[in-house]
């Protein structure tokens, strides 16, 4: 009886492991007959509440072959990631605080953006730090914006009035950085980020508006905001594939052991590149680089 049992069992995970297997060639074929087809295929997915996050599987193959990240794009990069870190953080404070469920679904979505900034630094062979914590940066400005906007957070709508102050912000500086990229792989990952943090804004106003409250722009014109609300939730842009997303921007299969070519540590000051020197230049609002947000 117990022979029976293993038996069936033995064969159950050769059959299990098949389509495994069957399942991983599926991805590389459908990678392939995408490249050789030319169909753009979009990396973001938007659920029907506006929650956004990247395909994270097909985030590299539309990306090209460039230069290796400069201490400024290495910085910038990082600055994204801690970025979205705040976001993911400060969501996940108000779900423990309020319990609404809102809070929880972007907080996870934040946490995939923060995922889609390491694959990038990943392609380039970057040497990054974990992101450590729910609530703990080593950049101390950034710390203190976490801080305040958590105390801000008082009531459920007037974390939900955060949130939208938060995205709204991202909107703001990744447009403005956006014409100083020239680096085609980091444009389809800030613009992505970008349509995330609309999609987002978006949901953030809806909460507040389902809870008696209004909310009123900070940073853009009034009239840019008309314009985005009444747009609704949009899908992102579509890209063709170039390779089969198992390379780095080297050549070497991703996540192996090799030699990095760059390098920054958790208060996002590059300590490494083969692009030239480093640190970076400390740019300024619509720059990449550490301060392309004015400082922080």
């Amino acid at each position: 009886m117990k022979t029976d049992i293993f038996r069936k069992l033995v064969l159950l995970s050769v059959a299990s492991f098949a389509l495994i297997s069957c399942a991983k060639d599926n991805v590389s074929d459908n990678t392939a007959e995408l490249m050789e087809a030319g169909t753009p295929v979009a990396i973001l997915e938007v659920k029907s509440d506006g929650i956004t996050t990247f395909n994270l599987a097909g985030e590299t193959p539309p990306f090209d072959s460039t230069a290796d990240l400069t201490a400024d794009e290495i910085e910038f990069a990082y600055a994204l990631r801690e970025d979205e870190k705040v976001a993911r953080d400060l969501y996940a404070a108000f779900f423990e605080k309020y319990s609404l469920k809102t809070f929880s679904n972007i907080s996870k979505s934040e946490g995939n953006h923060m995922r889609a900034v390491e694959i990038l630094l990943e392609y380039y062979e970057i040497d990054f730090p974990a992101a450590g914590n729910f609530g703990t940066f080593a950049d101390s400005a950034r710390q203190e914006d976490y801080d305040s906007l958590l105390i801000m957070g008082s009531t459920a709508l007037e974390a939900f009035k955060v949130m939208a102050l938060l995205e709204e912000s991202n909107i703001v500086s990744y447009n403005s950085v956006m014409a100083d990229i020239t680096n085609s792989n980091i444009k389809i990952v800030v613009e992505n980020l970008g349509k995330a943090s609309e999609n987002h804004f978006r949901a953030a106003i809806r909460q507040i508006t389902a809870l008696g409250g209004t909310y009123a722009p900070k940073l853009m014109t009034q009239e840019e905001y008309n314009a985005m609300i009444a747009k609704g939730f949009e899908q992102g842009k579509r890209y063709r594939y170039k390779n089969m997303g198992d390379t780095t921007n080297s050549g070497k299969k991703m996540n192996g052991n090799k030699e990095k070519r760059g390098s920054v540590n958790g208060k996002g000051i590059s300590t490494g590149s083969s692009n030239g020197t480093t640190p970076g230049r400390e740019n300024r609002q619509g720059q990449q680089g550490k301060g392309y947000r004015g400082g922080k």
